[in-house]
């Protein structure tokens, strides 16, 4: 039998190691097949749909229960050719007989040791690898669903949310719930649930499933086999999973057929499979990537100027104007709740706020916006999405720039803001563009972590990070990189461990004698911390504050100045009556001579300080973004602490 064989360039990436010498065999004959491995799947015929849900993005919280701003425009889309997909998702014997290695990932967090459970643990170039492994074997063309794909036979000729109609129970999927409605954390063996009609099962539920697609925006109009965008940060995962949801209506809303979810493509984790599609790959060009956020747009390449206010006169300014989100807004960033923010001068001179935005900060929807102060203004452009992977907490975002480049830290969380993985990006061009995001520290990390909270650049170099613990923030941390960001030492002194009490959200800084010098949220007076071994140990350091609680974290600065710079609250009013106060110090935090109020900024904030000595005092709350300015001279105003100073 001759064979004419070709190459195949998926979505156009062949850098992505996907292309592979395969023989262009026929389909099946019939309407089931079976391959060499036990691989059972059913042909899928040419036909029609509507993809996606709704005609523009929600705009009540009613329509947002309902769908997520991704879905729309809802459109039509023709399948043209048939293919045979897996009745099941992969399972851990399948999967195995490629991988044999992958049996030592079995039963993490309790999942996945049967061998006729789905496998998980496995990121979406693994899933491409199995399917070329498993084209080698059989000289036939194997590869992921395109999203299109997966939609389609998910829906099964339906037009419901689900393809068992409005409703979904317990009794027909597996999404983290039991019929008595209690939380059930783990998948079921492949097939426990009656098929649709097509005879596909598990298409809502028991675990996600990773698509060829990279994500991103819909398109309006009519389109044939489309193939989704050309690049991305994010891999299309399909289906939802067992894993809890907060909103309301619970992980069944993201369950639909219309629901578009999407992980990291390094992203290997417990709640992500795949499953198969035999045949081959539609012709379709890609779409083009999407037009960047406002925050991306036109951004000046030139060197940041140090002119800025007479450096001798105090300088005061509120910066607020401009940064509110619309109550209005549901998706990609939200009016409900914004919180948690960061602030960095870039290398060109324009400030970058960014925070995170959601309905609920424990919401599957939560990503982050960021709005941008061109140099030489005083008006920031309209907030707009910064970043996030869908369905997917995207968390506690930190920016550090340290003179040429901007690092960007945040979470990747599957329990609110926990379960997460620590992920870093960068950008060497002010923010215009960034790298695809690399997981800096993984969920199954013996010191797995939660939130970034703060960082700088050590003066060896090293960027320092200090870091929530994972669930509950169990432990605190400072994790330390002297190769850039690619490879990263977690600390072992936990500062929750030396303050014997919850204490969390470290502000760090560095001390001229080079240690690390932390403050925390807690009980009072305000918890604080020195290190000499770069958060291997950690000694108390007597601090003249109150304690902070729940909303609110301190953020602190060493200025260019060298002086040190620490932002709280006095809700004890006994420092300035109130509110949030700026404390400065020109001997590391022994004595701060200069305390003075400042009007505006509240709830987690950060610092930042341009080239020309301008200090900025970021922090958000509710549908309000509050931004203040001001110079060292400003602070000096400030009079000495009315309590005696601490000693270390």
């Amino acid at each position: 039998m001759s064979l004419t064989y070709r190459r195949i360039a998926v979505l156009g990436l062949p850098l992505l190691g996907l292309a592979v010498a395969l023989a262009a065999e026929p389909l099946p004959a019939g309407k089931d097949f079976t391959n060499s491995i036990g691989m059972k799947f059913v042909r899928i015929e040419p036909g029609e749909f509507i993809m996606g849900q709704g005609e523009a993005p929600p705009k009540t919280r009613d329509e947002w229960n309902e769908r997520d701003y991704d879905e729309s425009p809802a459109h039509p889309v023709k399948i043209t050719t048939p293919y045979f997909l897996g009745i099941t998702e992969v399972t851990n014997a399948q999967y195995e007989q490629f991988d044999p290695d992958h049996r030592k990932q079995r039963g993490k967090f309790s999942v996945g040791k049967a061998d006729n459970e789905p496998v998980t643990m496995v990121n979406w170039q693994q899933a491409v690898d199995f399917c070329n492994w498993l084209s080698k074997k059989e000289s036939k063309l194997y590869r992921l669903p395109t999203e299109a794909e997966w939609e389609y036979a998910c829906r099964a000729g339906t037009t419901t949310p689900y393809h068992t109609g409005d409703k979904l129970t317990p009794e027909q999927a597996n999404f983290g719930k039991t019929a008595d409605n209690k939380r059930f954390d783990r998948p079921l063996a492949v097939g426990t649930f009656k098929p649709n009609a097509w005879g596909l099962h598990d298409m809502h539920g028991n675990v996600a499933e990773w698509c060829l697609d990279w994500y991103g925006p819909y398109e309006a109009g009519a389109q044939s086999d489309p193939v989704g965008r050309s690049d991305g940060w994010a891999r299309v995962t399909r289906g939802w999973s067992y894993l809890s949801a907060s909103h309301k209506l619970g992980a069944v809303r993201y369950a639909r057929s219309a629901n578009r979810s999407g992980q990291l493509p390094e992203d290997a984790n417990r709640v992500t499979g795949f499953r198969v599609v035999l045949g081959e790959l539609p012709a379709t060009k890609p779409l083009p990537v999407a037009e960047p956020p406002l925050n991306q747009q036109q951004v000046k390449q030139t060197a940041a100027s140090k002119e800025g206010p007479d450096p001798l006169k105090p300088y005061f300014a509120d910066l607020t104007k401009g940064l509110s989100v619309s109550k209005d807004a549901w998706g990609p960033i939200y009016g409900a709740w914004n919180h948690y923010s960061t602030i960095t001068v870039c290398p060109n001179g324009d400030v970058l706020a960014v925070w995170y935005t959601c309905t609920q900060e424990e919401g599957r929807e939560c990503a982050q916006a960021a709005s941008r102060m061109r140099a030489g203004t005083d008006k920031w452009d309209p907030p707009s999405f910064f970043f996030g992977t869908p369905d997917c907490n995207t968390h506690a975002p930190v920016l550090l720039a340290d003179g040429k480049r901007l690092h960007h830290f945040f979470t990747q969380s599957f329990n609110g803001w926990d379960d997460a993985a620590d992920c870093m990006r960068t950008s060497e061009d002010n923010g215009a563009t960034w790298s695809k995001p690399r997981i800096i520290l993984t969920r199954e990390d013996p010191l797995r972590m939660s939130q970034p909270c703060s960082a700088f650049v050590a003066k060896n170099g090293k960027l320092v990070l200090a870091v929530d613990g994972d669930f509950g923030h169990r432990d605190e941390r400072v994790m330390t990189s002297g190769d850039g960001g690619k490879t990263w030492t977690v600390g072992k002194g936990d500062l929750r461990k030396a303050a014997g009490k919850y204490a969390i959200h470290p502000a760090v800084v560095q001390r001229d004698n080079s240690s690390f010098l932390v403050f925390l949220r807690g009980p009072d007076p305000m918890p604080a911390f020195s290190s000499k071994d770069e958060g291997e140990t950690w000694e108390p350091v007597n601090m003249p504050f109150p304690g902070i609680g729940v909303g609110q974290k301190a953020a602190a600065l060493k200025l260019a100045s060298g002086a040190l710079l620490l932002c709280s609250f006095d809700n004890k009013k006994q420092l300035v009556g109130g509110g949030t106060f700026a404390a400065l110090s020109f001997d590391d935090g022994k004595t701060w001579p200069h305390i003075r109020k400042v009007e505006g900024p509240g709830g987690y904030m950060s610092l930042a300080q341009g080239p020309n000595g301008v200090i900025y005092l970021l922090g958000p709350g509710g549908s309000f973004i509050r931004c203040a300015s001001f110079n060292e001279a400003w602070l000096k105003e400030g009079k000495p602490l009315p309590v005696p100073a601490g000693k270390e």
